[in-house]
């Protein structure tokens, strides 16, 4: 946490920095008179280096590299005079350095960030043992699934878990404090373990970047997933308290492609009594039409 800290300091030290040297007069004018776009540009990569996760996968040198690409750009086909009368080249190369300061700090800032939601994670997975991997790293297991029932014309089921929210304002304002992320991470874990004890051992339970849960269940057809998801809802309503949706999709019958049939189940996403009488049809002319 003391890195975090540092790092939320040095971010404020920063802004406060170009702020004293573009706002603040001397003689009837501001220290350095920095150009506008200059200003958009901070704005603009600070919170995009920030709040996208995925940059902070990435080397620093990759984000520094880019925003120094957008700043050049920007100072070959924009006008500095209709911004600011100083078009020296010793401004022009401190506001190249600050750009990229800024962009430094903000990549310290994610990776401290991450590192702080990977340790919640792991203290969830400690309490909560379960083996859900994140979707995107069993990406050739799940096709070698798909081709294996596509090949041998087996049956192959998406199940689809997803905490529902009775208070979606509420939760929003939770979301702001870092007791609701812990709250959070420790609930997922709970939630797959939950999962983790409903399905066979050949099943592959995923984690998607939304929270939600994926099955990939082998050689199962659509009433023995939907009863799969019944259960899994009613046990993770037993243990927590917590409501879930579910939804569920079959190979061939709903999509061809792993990713068509995690949309098909997200859009049979219910909790409803009436869409489980919905589904229930379903499965009933399914079963009638193979008699």
């Amino acid at each position: 946490m003391t890195n975090l800290k540092r790092s939320f300091f040095g971010a404020a030290i920063y802004l406060a920095l170009i702020f004293v040297l573009g706002q603040t007069d001397y003689t009837g004018r501001p220290i350095i008179n920095f150009a506008s776009y200059f200003y958009l540009a901070v704005l603009i990569a600070m919170p995009v280096t920030l709040f996208f996760p995925s940059i902070s996968r990435v080397p620093v040198y990759v984000p520094l590299s880019v925003w120094a690409g957008v700043y050049i750009l920007l100072l070959e086909i924009l006008n500095r005079s209709l911004s600011t009368t100083s078009n020296d080249f010793s401004i022009i190369v401190l506001e190249f350095i600050l750009l990229e300061v800024g962009v430094w700090f903000a990549y310290q800032l994610s990776m401290q960030i991450s590192y702080a939601e990977s340790i919640m994670a792991a203290l969830a997975l400690n309490a909560f043992p379960n083996r859900a991997r994140d979707i995107d790293s069993e990406y050739q297991r799940i096709k070698i699934e798909l081709t294996r029932s596509r090949r041998y014309q087996r049956p192959l089921s998406i199940v689809v878990i997803e905490a529902e929210s009775d208070d979606e304002n509420i939760t929003g304002e939770m979301l702001k404090s870092v007791q609701h992320d812990l709250f959070k991470q420790f609930t997922s874990a709970r939630f797959a373990q939950i999962i983790d004890n409903c399905v066979r051992q050949t099943d592959l339970v995923l984690r998607d970047h939304q929270g939600r849960f994926v099955v990939l269940c082998t050689e199962t057809e659509l009433s023995r997933a939907t009863l799969l998801a019944k259960r899994i809802v009613q046990a993770i309503q037993e243990k927590t308290s917590q409501q879930a949706r579910w939804g569920v999709a079959t190979f061939p019958d709903d999509a061809l492609t792993f990713d068509d049939l995690r949309q098909k189940a997200q859009e049979h996403l219910t909790g409803s009594a009436a869409s489980t009488l919905e589904h229930m049809a379903v499965i009933e002319s399914q079963e009638g039409s193979k008699l």
